[in-house]
């Protein structure tokens, strides 16, 4: 399976809604000319949300439809001219972490923005990458922690904006979902719609009740929770002034402490 196909899947498609909503919050607020996403995953799905005027995907010769082919560690795009950057999982399918975000950094304007997508490895999908031999997910050969990204980012002088985790689910690929099964089992007319007797009706309106109130209790939790699957980081280009600073040796003397020169000599 390849680095995208996966996505598919009734688990990508999941996640991809997941992280669609994620990207929209994130994106709402930040505005500009430029919006540029490293790499070609979840397709033209991100492009939408941006509140730019331009946008566009880079990627390399063999991914889909990538409005710019060119390498993500060696962007052929000017310095300074992009305000908004999004990385949807690059980082962890690259083999060079590193010069992604230097030229992020060097393509980026001042008081630019970057939303970073990524995998967590102290999750169960973290344990299954360690363990799996294909390196699940497919594609990723090495999953980045949300506090090692920081320390990154820091070291380039990016202040950390937000930060959240998402996304519960098991690491399992489903390639249909039960309600799919279900529905293709309705049309074939092998369950009738009145098959369930009224006490079996009730008893599943009071479990959907309770799960409902149960996901609402923990929705608050679940923002902070370190060990899901997935996170969302949201960072900014700080550009600091240097104030020259005299020499010494240019500063007239003063002949009384802090009181102001004579304009006038005396005469004897």
């Amino acid at each position: 399976m390849s680095e995208t196909s996966w996505l598919e899947t009734t688990t990508g498609q999941s996640l991809l809604r997941q992280e669609s909503i994620r990207v929209r919050l994130a994106l709402e607020s930040i505005f500009g000319d430029q919006f540029l996403q490293i790499g070609v995953w979840g397709g033209n799905e991100f492009q939408r949300f941006a509140r730019t005027k331009r946008t566009a995907v880079t990627g390399s010769a063999t991914e889909d439809s990538p409005d710019l082919v060119t390498a993500a560690n060696c962007l052929g795009i000017a310095s300074d001219s992009i305000d908004v950057v999004l990385l949807p999982h690059i980082l962890e399918t690259h083999d060079d972490p590193h010069g992604i975000l230097r030229e992020l950094d060097r393509v980026l304007r001042s008081d630019g923005h970057v939303v970073i997508l990524g995998f967590n490895p102290v999750s169960l999908w973290g344990l299954r990458h360690l363990l799996s031999r294909r390196r699940f997910p497919p594609g990723c050969s090495r999953l980045i922690s949300e506090h090692r990204l920081r320390d990154w980012l820091r070291l380039l002088n990016f202040s950390i904006n937000h930060s959240s985790f998402h996304y519960f689910p098991a690491p399992i690929l489903r390639r249909t979902g039960r309600r799919n099964r279900r529905a293709a089992a309705l049309a074939e007319g092998k369950i009738g719609k009145n098959q369930q007797s009224d006490p079996a009706r009730r008893a599943n309106r009071l479990f959907r009740a309770m799960r409902l109130s149960f996901t609402a209790a923990l929705e608050v939790w679940r923002r902070h929770a370190p060990f899901a699957g997935c996170y969302m980081l949201v960072a900014r280009k700080t550009l600091y002034t240097v104030t020259p600073i005299k020499p010494a040796w240019n500063l007239k003397r003063r002949f009384v402490g802090s009181l102001v020169n004579p304009s006038t000599r005396n005469v004897a």
